[in-house]
Order: C-alpha cells, then sequence, then structure tokens
C-alpha cells in the first residue's frame, strides 16, 4: 500500500510540477525514492514470473518509449506510474502479455524516475540540488525496503 499510494503521490507531484511550483531538491527527492522502488521492488518483482528474457526484453522497450514520453511531454509518464500503482500486486501466476506490461512499464516509469533526478535542460545549480536530493531519497527508499 505504501509504494502504491507512492505511485499516486509521484503523479500528482509531476502534474504539479508542470508550472515549475516544485523546488529542485523535492522533485529530486521522490524521483531518488522511485527509483529504488523500481530497483528494489517493482522490477525484480517482474523477473520472479519466470519469463526472463521476455523481462528483459520488456524492461529495455519501456526504457526506449520512456525516452521519447521524456521529449513529447509528462501525461504519457503520468499514466505510465497510474499503471505501475495498478499492476503493483498483481497474482503470481501471470501470463506473457501481462509480464510484458509490467517490464515495459517499469522500464518506462524507471528512465522517467532517473531523469527526473539529473534532467538534461537545467542549470548546474539546480542539477547538484536534484542529484543530492535524488541519492537522499534513494538512501530513504532502500531503507523503506527492508
Amino acid at each position: 500500500m505504501l509504494w502504491q499510494s507512492f505511485c499516486l503521490l509521484y503523479v500528482a507531484c509531476m502534474l504539479w510540477n508542470r508550472r515549475k511550483r516544485l523546488p529542485a531538491g523535492g522533485i529530486g527527492f521522490l524521483a531518488g525514492m522511485a527509483v529504488a522502488f523500481f530497483c528494489m521492488h517493482f522490477l525484480p518483482m517482474v523477473f520472479e514470473f519466470g519469463m526472463f528474457y521476455a523481462a528483459i526484453a520488456g524492461v529495455l522497450c519501456g526504457v526506449g518509449v520512456g525516452t521519447v514520453i521524456e521529449k513529447h511531454g509528462t501525461w504519457y509518464g503520468m499514466l505510465a506510474f497510474l499503471s505501475a500503482a495498478l499492476l503493483w500486486k498483481v497474482q503470481k501466476d501471470v501470463g506473457l502479455c501481462l509480464t510484458l506490461v509490467q517490464a515495459i512499464t517499469g522500464g518506462i516509469c524507471l528512465y522517467l524516475a532517473c531523469a527526473d533526478v539529473l534532467p538534461e535542460e537545467c542549470e548546474i545549480r539546480e542539477s547538484i540540488w536534484r542529484g543530492v536530493a535524488g541519492l537522499i531519497g534513494f538512501w530513504l527508499g532502500v531503507w523503506l525496503s527492508m
């Protein structure tokens, strides 16, 4: 329930950040926690379904789709995080299609969270704040995973 709520909070912050109202450290912190969640919980769960190569292909496709989403707007990114919140607690006996959907969603969300920690178009001072806050958020997310 914690991580589903976190995904919904992240969507709200993405929507709010479209108007540039969140401080750089705030979105960096949340993005760092999102990286920890997708690395420590979501994607390992996808790999436990027994379809290793399909999961790898799905994550790589998701990263590719994430690069396109980053360039063309955040609405699709918000949909990806909402999908991640819905797909978080799916039963263990799933088929190939659902495994691919989960892997693609995880790849998209992981890429977008990493892109929020260190975006290309911001100045150096903002990048430093986002990076430091992202590192703190990542370590807090890892700590919450224990």
